[in-house]
């Protein structure tokens, strides 16, 4: 008797092999709800109240970069350590095996990131908040061999893409459903921030070029309601927060763009439980002088003061 090859395990094993993948590539459209649609206003109110009830943010866990380059696919891991004050001080330092490589920060109207592995080792300073929305600008923080990612470091930046950042009502240009991202998105100058739910809660950005299309995301999820003290003299919120635990930044460097296929650059960190940190905000994390003193960087480019 002949048994057909359709029937055998491996045959039906590899089937649903490739049906597994093909799955895993399907991207899920959320219709847009019944209802009114929110506003700009809307939005900018809630931002408000966010930031009301979110003074300062404190998120430790772990870190994983990828990139491309000209001598091909990179990774590396380490320990990060976030710690800011919204809208204006901020602090991304992470390490590994207890030695620090890469430290993003902001704060007396500066911002640098500071690149202790390199050789020699290097730090770029630029004035903020006066940086452009634009991801790839050229007055960019300028970071070689990680697959466009530097584009992304820059404090206020990142900041937005957290979701804790003012909103501008005068910016926003068009608010829509995104059926991708199941969320309202609110389109301000090259950029999209998504925001979900009656509260509007941010889930994360898209950067874009000129010709509008996506080239940098960053994807909000695991979210937890933040814990412990409000730090002393903060104002009185009404409400408490959700905050991500998951975040992750993509970016498509030299030109590409999301539609023309993988990223050159990811950014993933995994937090654990998001606590106010008051008793980590220092003030020598959010001034330029303690952190250069702190890790000798041996080039400096950039503004200095």
């Amino acid at each position: 008797m002949i048994r057909s090859h359709l029937f055998s395990p491996s045959f039906w094993a590899i089937g649903c092999l490739i049906c597994a993948m093909s799955c895993q590539r399907q991207v899920v459209l959320v219709p847009k709800p019944d209802g009114i649609a929110p506003t700009a206003n809307d939005f900018v109110a809630a931002q408000q109240r966010r930031l009301l009830a979110v003074p300062s943010l404190s998120l430790r866990g772990h870190v994983e970069l990828k990139w491309i380059d000209s001598t091909g696919r990179h990774f590396d891991d380490g320990d990060f350590d976030l710690i800011l004050r919204p809208p204006t001080e901020f602090s991304l330092r992470v390490s590994k095996l207890g030695e620090k490589f890469l430290w993003v920060g902001g704060g007396g109207g500066q911002s640098w990131i500071v690149l202790p592995r390199e050789n020699p080792s290097r730090a770029i300073l630029r004035q903020w908040p006066t940086l452009p929305k634009v991801v790839g600008s050229p007055n960019g923080l300028s970071i070689q061999g990680l697959g466009g990612l530097g584009e992304l470091m820059e404090p206020a930046r990142l900041i937005e893409a957290l979701g804790l950042a003012p909103a501008n009502e005068s910016e926003i240009s068009s608010v829509s459903w995104s059926e991708v991202r199941g969320a309202w998105a609110f389109t301000l100058p090259n950029r999209r921030q998504y925001a979900r739910g009656e509260s509007l809660l941010p889930i994360g950005c898209d950067w874009t070029d000129a010709t509008s299309q996506v080239i940098a995301t960053c994807t909000l999820e695991g979210f937890e309601w933040i814990r412990g003290d409000r730090p002393v003299g903060s104002p009185a919120s009404s409400s408490q927060a959700l905050v991500a635990t998951r975040l992750k930044f993509s970016v498509w460097s030299a030109g590409r763009h999301e539609q023309v296929g993988a990223p050159d650059g990811e950014l993933s960190l995994s937090a654990e439980v998001p606590t106010f940190g008051a008793e980590k905000i220092k003030p020598q994390l959010f001034n330029w002088d303690d952190v250069k003193a702190a890790l000798r960087p041996e080039v400096i480019e950039g503004t200095q003061p």
